[in-house]
C-alpha cells in the first residue's frame, strides 16, 4: 500500500510538473515578438483548469488575400446602450464587402453585432491588463504599441492577439486620426527619414514604420 501511494504521488507530481512546464512555454511564446509559422488556436488542460493557447502567425500587414485568424477569448462587449455582454468568442474579421462582427449565444439564441453597434470590446490578459478594441472603419482596432514617444507611429491590429498582430491601421503619437495602413497614407509621415522612404517604395510598410520609430 505504501509503495503504491508513493508511485501515485510521484506520477501525479510528474504530471503536474509537465503541465506547468508546458504552461510556462506557452507564456514565453506569448511574450515573444518573433515571427512564427501559422498555428491555429488550441486548448490545453492544466491542474488549474483549461487554458486557451492563442493562434500564432508572423506579424503581418492585414490584407483581404491572407485573412488572419482571431483567437477565442473571453470578450466583454460594451454596447451602445452601455450594457455589457460577456462571452467566450472570437472576432469574425471583415472582408472586402462586410464589416467585422462578434457573436454570442444567450438562452439558446445567437446574437451578432458589428463595430458600429458597440462602444468598445475588450479582453483581460494573463497579467490583468485590459486589451481594448475601439470601433473604427467597420472593424475593431487594438493598439499594439504601448510605449509613448513624441514622434512614434503607433500600430493597430484588427485582432486582439496583439503579440502576433494583423496590422491594418496606424496613427502618429499626437495625432487624433487613425488611418488605414496603405502606401499613400503612410508616405507623408516618413518623408524626413530616407531609410523609411526607401522601404516604403519597396512596399515594405511595416519595416518602414520600424525604421521610422528607431
Amino acid at each position: 500500500m505504501c509503495i503504491k501511494n508513493k508511485l501515485r504521488t510521484c506520477s501525479g507530481t510528474s504530471s503536474y510538473a509537465l503541465s506547468m512546464l508546458c504552461f510556462g512555454l506557452v507564456m514565453l511564446s506569448n511574450l515573444s515578438q518573433v515571427s512564427a509559422q501559422f498555428r491555429p488556436p488550441s486548448s490545453m488542460r492544466t491542474p488549474g483548469g483549461n487554458i486557451t493557447i492563442p493562434g500564432s502567425y508572423a506579424p503581418m500587414l492585414y490584407s483581404f488575400d491572407r485573412e488572419p485568424i482571431s483567437s477565442r477569448y473571453k470578450f466583454y462587449i460594451v454596447l451602445k446602450n452601455d450594457s455589457t455582454v460577456v462571452s467566450k468568442t472570437k472576432i469574425k474579421l471583415r472582408t472586402a464587402t462586410k464589416p467585422s462582427e462578434i457573436s454570442w449565444r444567450e438562452k439558446g439564441k445567437k446574437y451578432t453585432v458589428t463595430p458600429d453597434q458597440t462602444k468598445e470590446i475588450y479582453r483581460i490578459d494573463y497579467w490583468n491588463k485590459k486589451i481594448k478594441g475601439i470601433p473604427q472603419d467597420s472593424c475593431w482596432l487594438f493598439l499594439v504599441d504601448t510605449v509613448s514617444y513624441e514622434r512614434r507611429i503607433r500600430r493597430y491590429s484588427m485582432t486582439a492577439d496583439i503579440n502576433q498582430p494583423a496590422i491594418s491601421h496606424f496613427k502618429m503619437e499626437k495625432a487624433n486620426e487613425i488611418l488605414p495602413l496603405k502606401k499613400e497614407t503612410l508616405e507623408p509621415y516618413v518623408q524626413e527619414n530616407e531609410k523609411a522612404k526607401k522601404l516604403l517604395l519597396k512596399d515594405q510598410l511595416l519595416k518602414a514604420i520600424e525604421e521610422f520609430n528607431r
